[in-house]
This record gives structure tokens, sequence and C-alpha cells, in this order.
């Protein structure tokens, strides 16, 4: 799936607007654990630098309506950093926020209205739902999966202000804000295969949290996140392998799709325990998510290593909306 007609980023309901996909100059993205910087070449769509910086163990806790940044200090020191050694933040920046800042939901409508301030209402009023918080402070984006005449179905998305602010400062503080903002997890999307409908499932494990992705064809169908906190690896393969178990059987018995395809992204690395485990659970092949290797290949040998190890988000920006051949 590519996401080409999001808004250009998760913006509030009242400022609403629709624009194409612009591929940014620079990437971050800011985990609990890490920051992930990468200049990108946008003509030649690789990689040009890529690095990242540790940040303290609890200076940051992804959550979606309380306040995230418990030491800004270190947030800011880490986020400076990696983005100085990448070569500055001129340019359009594209922030990569964690999963369980983002509430995602596929909709389903008869039809849209035609204003797109009626729809706005419209998708937001449909979204509060799935927030613990008044729709006022949210911020709204959705695209357009599927338009017939039965039935419009949208992919969206919906965060905080507050909360998204907190890490727009921590990477962005004069320049405006970002121009695209995206839980991490809508970045891997444009690495699943296209062409057919076969069931794809998407398993993302990032600093103690994983998300769950079906997709059927372009579509995605499912979306699951939970926070797992901190487990040890026999742990962590236990819950990630049950949550796969669990959206695999709602899948097969609730939309009547079978998934022939099982993705792992892990962050920095996929355990053999985890592998082994997920593919029992679902009794499938583990295909692991990494990034196309041409995408690196203006890399010094040390920075192409941390993109395979944490770069396949910035990867899915990279080849949103172009060529993956």
């Amino acid at each position: 799936m590519n996401w080409n007609t999001l808004t250009e980023r998760i913006s509030r309901m009242a400022r609403g607007g629709a624009a194409s996909f612009v591929l940014p100059t620079l990437v971050i993205e800011v985990e609990p654990g890490f920051v992930l910087a990468a200049q990108v070449d946008r003509s030649a769509r690789r990689v040009r630098r890529i690095g990242v910086r540790e940040i303290q163990p609890h200076a940051l806790e992804p959550l979606t309506s309380q306040p995230n940044v418990a030491d800004a200090a270190e947030l800011q020191r880490a986020a400076r950093e990696v983005t100085e050694a990448v070569g500055g933040a001129a340019g359009q920046i594209g922030l990569l926020v964690p999963d369980p800042v983002v509430r995602v939901a596929i909709l389903s409508f008869e039809t849209l209205p035609g204003s797109r301030q009626e729809a706005d209402a419209l998708v937001g009023w449909r979204m509060k739902e799935f927030f613990p918080f008044p729709l006022e402070e949210a911020r709204v984006s959705y695209q357009v999966l599927r338009a017939s005449s039965s039935g419009v179905e949208l992919f969206a998305m919906a965060a905080k202000n507050s909360v998204l602010a907190e890490y727009e400062m921590a990477v962005s503080p004069t320049n405006g804000g970002p121009a695209l903002t995206l839980p991490a997890t809508a970045a891997l999307l444009p690495l699943l295969a296209e062409g057919d409908d076969a069931g794809q499932l998407l398993i993302h494990v990032c600093s103690g949290w994983v998300t769950a992705v079906v997709v059927e064809g372009d579509r995605p169908r499912v979306w699951r996140t939970r926070n797992l906190g901190q487990l040890t690896a026999e742990q962590l393969a236990q819950e990630v392998a049950s949550e796969a178990a669990r959206v695999e059987a709602g899948a097969r018995d609730h939309l009547k799709l079978r998934i022939e395809r099982l993705y792992l992204c892990a962050r920095p690395t996929a355990s053999q325990e985890l592998i082994s485990s997920l593919a029992a659970a679902v009794s499938s092949t583990v295909n692991l998510l990494a990034p196309a290797p041409h995408l690196s290949a203006a890399l010094p040998d040390a920075e192409g290593a941390v993109f395979q190890r944490f770069g396949a988000t910035v990867a899915g920006v990279v080849l949103n909306s172009g060529n993956k051949s």
C-alpha cells in the first residue's frame, strides 16, 4: 500500500485539506531507546546518510493521551546529535512516531459528503470512539482505500495534538514542524508485496510495542497495536506469537481471509526465538522485512549496517509512490 493522498501531516480537523505525498529530505524516527535520522536523495530515491543515537531508558514512554516525554533534554540531545551527524536539518522533515501514539482504524461509509469540510467532520465523529480525549484535541488524517457504488472504505489515523507536539518540539523546534508525520508501521506498508489479493500479515516489533497489520491486496483490513513493556527475549517471543495467532484467526474467521504471507520487522534485530515462535503460531514461513540493498548503495559500510538494522521504515518512506525495482 502506498499512502499518497494522506494530509501532509496528521492534521487538526479544522485544518483539513488533502495533499499528494512529497518525499522528505530528512526522515527522523523517535522511539523509546533510540532516535534515527536519515538524509534522503530525492532525485535518486535512495538514502544518502543515516545514523542512530540511543536515549536513556524511561526518557520516553509512548502513550495515546498522556505526556510521552519524561526527559526532554535527553530526547533533544539525541535528536540534535543524530541530525547533525547526517548533515543537518535543511529541507522538509518527515517524522515517524511510535505506533502506540496514534490510533488507526479502517472505516466504512455508504458515501462521503462532497465537501471536504463535511467529510472531515464525519470522519472525526467516527474516529472519536477510538481515542480517550475530546475531538477538538485530535489531529486526524485519512486516505480513501476503496470507493464504489457499494460504499467507501478509509484508512484513518488520529493522535492527540499535545502528544505529537512533544515529538515535533524535540526534532524540529524552529522550522514550523515536520511536513509529514506518520506512525512507524505506516512507513512499512509500501514494502509489502503488491499485485494480487493474497492475505498478508505484517508484524512490527520495536522498543516495547508490537503492531499487527492484515493487508488484502493493497488494502489494510486490520490494525492492532499493543504496548508490551519490558520483557525477556523468551516472553517477547511468546507475546508476539500469541498476538499474531489472534490476528490471523480473526482474519480467517471474520474477514474470511487466509494469510498467505507473513512478514516480520523487528528492530534492531529479529531473534531466532521470535522467528521460530511466529512461524509455529501462524503455521507459515516468516519473511524478514528488510530494506532493499540498492537504497543504501551510497552509504559507508558502517552506515549501511545501521540501515539494515533500523532502516526499514526509512526504506518504506523512500519507496512510497516510487519504483521498487
